[in-house]
């Protein structure tokens, strides 16, 4: 009897410990959701009051501002592009299709027929690749480490080959010393929107029904 006594202390304290680690792991998660909604809102709200509303919007940021929207690019419908202080394409990676010369790219674009990105660690690897470089911690769809040169490889199965600088962009365009004005935009990829690449499109308030794309534009200080 007291075996079995000690046997059900045993069960019930086992029981008990495996109910808190459940209750302790959905706390974790809840609290990244709300983490995670918390930053979409804060970012909505700011696109929604001044880019929407006031048609446009400036200010200066840094890479603390900068990288979480890469992050972003292909998860909601985004367009970055970067320039230079005197307004000119600041290049970020270079593609050269069917054997002709290297393209200079100055922007992130989740919408670009040039390359594709079909899953979303192959998507995540290409923004760690392009933001980090060699240094870059890729994964291949189980979880493994995967080499930087094999990532690049995966890339360039088609007719355009996409070279990313190999340390990184953080490590220049996004060096800790520097500062970009900042450019909000909106538009509808089914319209033709003036200056596209060199400038930031405006909200169409005629049009309701379309889905909108995000523009945002770096301009180095």
């Amino acid at each position: 009897m007291e075996n079995m006594a000690d046997a059900l202390k045993m069960a019930a304290a086992f029981l008990s410990f495996l109910l808190a680690l459940g209750i302790s792991i959905s706390s974790f998660s809840q609290a990244r959701q709300t983490a995670d909604i918390l930053i979409r809102y804060s970012d909505r709200e700011y696109v929604t009051q001044y880019a929407e509303d006031l048609r446009t919007t400036t200010r200066i940021v840094g890479r603390e501002t900068i990288i979480p929207a890469i992050y972003r690019v292909f998860k909601e419908y985004y367009k970055i592009y970067f320039y230079d202080a005197s307004g000119n394409p600041l290049e970020l990676f270079t593609i050269t299709q069917n054997g002709g010369s290297p393209i200079s790219v100055n922007v992130i674009d989740s919408t670009d027929q040039r390359y594709t990105l079909g899953s979303n660690r192959q998507q995540e690897n290409f923004i760690m690749a392009l933001l980090y470089g060699r240094n870059a911690d890729l994964k291949d769809e189980a979880g493994n480490t995967i080499p930087y040169d094999d990532f690049i490889r995966s890339l360039n199965t088609g007719n355009s080959r996409i070279s990313l600088p190999t340390n990184g962009i953080c490590d220049t365009i996004l060096s800790s010393g520097n500062k970009f004005e900042e450019k909000f935009g909106v538009y509808y990829p089914s319209q033709a929107v003036a200056g596209a690449g060199g400038g930031t499109p405006t909200v169409d308030a005629q049009t309701t029904n379309e889905l909108k794309m995000r523009v945002i534009s770096y301009y180095l200080q």
